[in-house]
Formats: structure tokens, C-alpha cells, sequence
């Protein structure tokens, strides 16, 4: 069960990212090739999730464009050299402004557009300021290679994720791409695309809205090839870039989901008197800590039934979503753990309906029949815990009524503030009926409470964005916690 939020379904369309059908590259100065400069990252050695987010975020920026009706879409792109920004074709037409920002919130002054080409979808905007820090290309791995992005999907700057190469080399219209199985978005357009040394193998272009994570990046080798024709003379002034797609009409993407423009982001860090657990222990301790909460809610004419979760943090006391409980009598709410055993919920002890966290005082009511010896697990509680960047999380909970399932993912951004509430953006599935459960750290103790799911329905393209609210925002000081 999703919770609703506050007027941004009405700004969302359903649009397909697609490339251009045209090629457009105009002339202007002198005839000499893009400069080749130091990368930022070396082909090798390989890093850890978190480690190739802090390498590679200062290369990458947001791409936010205006149109002369003051629509605004943002894209995503990210520094190639010094002053060069590489983003698809499709992102920049139309453009009557073009500001480009690091994800730190930085802006970078556009100087001119070096080249355009719509049959291949690829742009590139020479800045006045310097970034020293870029990224270099890399070839496209084989099928099964975990590969990692950074754009912009829904205007939310900065946003990290994790996927896999389906196929390596998928032609449409006689251009080449990579097939990816990776989280996306409007707005992803223009993302780079790194393997695990960081070096790009492709760039984020085509998502198929209809399929789950189905979406295409531009092959490495094309964009080098795109890169390596480049000439000055080639160079378009924003002025006649401008001037071109004065009456140029854009698809606004920018929601407003996230609040402010100051993207904090968590460094790895080592905690100490903690051991990491692998999903298996995870899952062996927190499968009996949670529960399968069914709700029967009267709406005036009937009673309907839907169901969430729950998760023992003390031996009579549950934490679930304020929403999973709050349209129904306690005596209404059926509580059930792993081994069928039934409890009452006897009150909801505290709430917070702004912040979607309740605790529910329960009694055991009955025992399974033939059910076993049950005694239920508490997992320990971490609410100053703030995860970093692309470090694993464990989602825990009944998705869809499929009860006591573990899902695993990076964490996209460690906090994000909507409507006041902090959460963590995360890529450990979640589907309705998940709301309640909790997510975990690798040592396995609950941070955030699952609450909310972008998903493709809803907001096209979403693609199953993922946020928990985080811990620290539970009333725990009113049970002494």
C-alpha cells in the first residue's frame, strides 16, 4: 500500500525518452579536435560501490533547460574535460537556457554548444568555469557486468543506481547501444554509465516505460567516435543555438518531490564494535522480528481488506506506517508472525501521521495450530545511523502479501526531505503491502520504516523509486527509547 503524495501526479506525463529523429551539427571557429586531457578515473583498479560514487560524483551535473514558455526539464551529463559537459541531443533541444550545475549545487556558465547531433542523441556544452575532475571511457564489459549510473531522474539531482549489462550490443536504426537492467527515470538522460574501475561505458539515452528497468545507454566506442569528430569550427553559439529553438517546445519534468538544492551526501565510513552481516544472517534474525499485519477498513459501505507489515521492537510493541493502520479500530487489525501465531493490537501506543510511523501495543491472542515454540526477535534499532552512498541496505517485509521477504539494493541518496520528512532513497525493492516493514544496514539494524513507492503507474518512468522514512523520525521518547 502507497502512501499518496501531495500534488505532484498532476506534473508528471508519461513520455518517452527517445533520440532524435535529425542530425543538426552547425559550423563556427577554428578546425582543431577536442583537446584529450587527464581522466579523473583510472581504467583500473576496481572499487566498491561507495567508493565509486565519491570518485565519480564530481564529474557529473544536472542539465536544466528552459524553453521560451518558461518550462523547465532537467537532464543529467557529466565533465568529459575541463570545460567540456557531455548530455544527449534530446535534452538540450528545444532550449532557449541551458544552465548547467554539479550536483554540489555549483553552476557552470555555458559558453557555447561544441557539437549536436540528434541521430546519434549526443550534445556537447563547452563552460567558462574548470573541473579538473572527469570522467574517461572505458569498453562495454560483457552480459552480467554490474554497472552503476548518476543522473537526475524527476529532477531529483544526484541520484545513484545499480544494474546489470543485458546485452551488450542492441541495434536500433542502425545505432548501437547497451541494453541495461538499471533503475531510471525522466530525467536520466545523459547519465553516464561506469563499470566497477569507474570508466564510462556508455551513455543513458531510451528507457521503455511499458518494462521494468528495460533501458538503453549510447555504446562507449560511439561516443568516442562522436568526441573524436568534433572540430572548433564546429562550435554553435548559444545565441544561434538559442535562436534556432526559440519557439521549441520542452516536457517539464521538475516535481518538486525533493526539498532545497544542497545535496548532502555520506562518506564511507567504518563503524566500530560492529560486524557485517551477509543477507542470509540478515534475514535469518529479522525474519522473526516481523510480521504480517491485515487490515479490514470500513469507507462507508463496506469493508475492505488490505494487508502490511510490522517489526517487534520490544515484546509487546510493533513499529509499522502510520498509514497501514490509521483507517481502521484496533480490533479490526489481525496480527501474524512467522509461525501463524495470532495477536491482538491492544492500542496504538504513538504516531506521528506527518512523519507516517506508528507503534501498536500487542498481545499474543491465540497459538497456530501445531505451531511452533515462537519467540519473537528484536532487532536493534540505529536512528543516528545515515548510510552512505551506494552502501547496501535490506529491505524486510510481505510485498504484495508475499510474507517475510528480504530484498537487497544501494542506497541513491542517503536523506532526502519531502514535505518536511527526512527519508532515505534506496534501491532495495519494495512493493505495496512492504509499507511497515523496515529497512536494515549491513549490520542489521533498523534505520527507516518502508513507507512510500514511486512506481511506473503512478509517476511514469518512476520505475519503483524507492524511500523509507528514516528512524529517527519514530516517537521512540515517548516508550523510553
Amino acid at each position: 500500500m502507497n502512501r499518496s503524495l501531495k500534488s505532484v501526479i498532476a506534473l508528471l506525463c508519461a513520455v518517452l525518452i527517445v533520440v532524435m529523429p535529425a542530425s543538426y551539427v552547425e559550423a563556427a571557429e577554428k578546425n582543431t579536435s577536442v583537446e584529450a586531457e587527464e581522466p579523473l578515473t583510472p581504467v583500473s583498479p576496481e572499487y566498491d560501490s561507495t567508493e565509486l560514487f565519491e570518485r565519480s560524483a564530481p564529474a557529473c551535473v544536472e542539465v536544466r533547460v528552459t524553453d521560451s514558455f518558461d518550462q523547465v526539464y532537467v537532464g543529467s551529463g557529466f565533465f568529459v574535460g575541463k570545460y567540456n559537459v557531455l548530455t544527449n541531443a534530446h535534452v538540450i533541444a528545444n532550449a532557449s537556457r541551458i544552465q548547467i550545475f554539479g550536483i554540489d549545487g555549483k553552476e557552470y556558465t555555458v559558453r557555447s554548444i561544441y557539437g549536436f547531433d540528434e541521430v546519434k542523441d549526443l550534445a556537447l556544452i563547452r563552460v567558462k568555469e574548470k573541473n579538473k575532475k572527469y570522467l574517461k571511457f572505458g569498453d562495454v564489459p560483457p552480459v552480467g557486468t554490474d554497472i552503476y549510473s548518476i543522473g537526475n531522474p524527476l529532477g531529483i539531482v544526484g541520484t545513484y543506481s545499480k544494474g546489470m549489462i543485458s546485452n551488450s550490443l542492441r541495434v536500433i536504426d542502425d545505432n548501437d547501444y547497451v541494453q541495461l537492467d538499471i533503475p531510471s527515470g525522466i530525467g536520466v538522460g545523459g547519465a553516464p554509465v561506469f563499470d566497477s574501475t569507474g570508466a564510462v561505458i556508455g551513455v543513458m539515452c531510451l528507457t521503455v516505460p511499458s518494462a521494468s528497468y528495460l533501458n538503453l545507454a549510447i555504446r562507449s566506442d560511439i561516443v568516442v567516435e562522436f568526441l573524436d569528430g568534433l572540430k572548433k569550427k564546429d562550435r554553435i553559439s548559444t545565441e544561434e543555438f538559442y535562436d534556432k529553438y526559440k519557439n521549441g517546445k520542452i516536457t517539464p519534468n521538475v516535481i518538486g518531490l525533493v526539498e532545497g538544492e544542497d545535496y548532502k551526501y555520506t562518506k564511507k565510513e567504518e563503524v566500530s564494535g560492529l560486524t557485517e552481516k551477509t543477507a542470509a544472517q540478515i534475514y535469518e534474525e529479522g525474519v522473526d522480528a516481523i510480521t504480517n499485519i491485515i487490515v479490514l477498513a470500513f469507507d462507508g459501505f463496506g469493508y475492505s481488506q488490505y494487508a502490511g507489515t510490522g517489526c517487534f521492537i520490544s515484546k509487546d510493541k510493533l513499529i509499522t506506517a502510520y498509514h497501514v493502520v490509521k483507517d481502521c479500530l484496533m480490533k479490526n487489525i489481525y496480527v501474524y508472525d512467522k509461525a501463524g501465531n495470532r495477536y491482538e493490537v491492544k492500542e496504538m501506543a504513538t504516531s506521528n501521521e506527518e512523519k507516517d510511523i506508528a507503534i501498536l501495543t500487542v498481545k499474543l491472542l491465540e497459538y497456530a495450530p501445531d505451531g511452533e515454540d515462537f519467540t519473537p526477535n528484536i532487532l536493534p534499532i540505529n536512528k543516528d545511523y545515515v548510510p552512505a552512498t551506494g552502501e547496501e541496505v535490506f529491505s524486510l517485509g510481505n510485498p504484495q502479501s508475499y510474507s517475510f521477504s528480504l530484498a537487497k539494493g544501494i542506497v541513491r541518496i542517503p536523506t532526502i526531505t519531502i514535505d518536511g520528512v527526512d527519508y532515505v532513497f534506496h534501491q532495495a525493492p519494495t512493493s505495496p503491502g512492504s509499507s511497515g516493514g523496515v529497512l536494515l544496514n549491513k549490520y542489521g539494524q533498523i534505520i527507516a520504516v518502508t513507507n512510500m513507492i514511486l512506481l511506473g503507474t503512478e509517476f511514469p518512468q518512476a520505475l519503483n523509486m524507492c524511500v523509507s522514512t528514516m528512524v529517527k523520525n519514530a516517537p521512540l521518547s515517548a516508550l523510553g527509547a
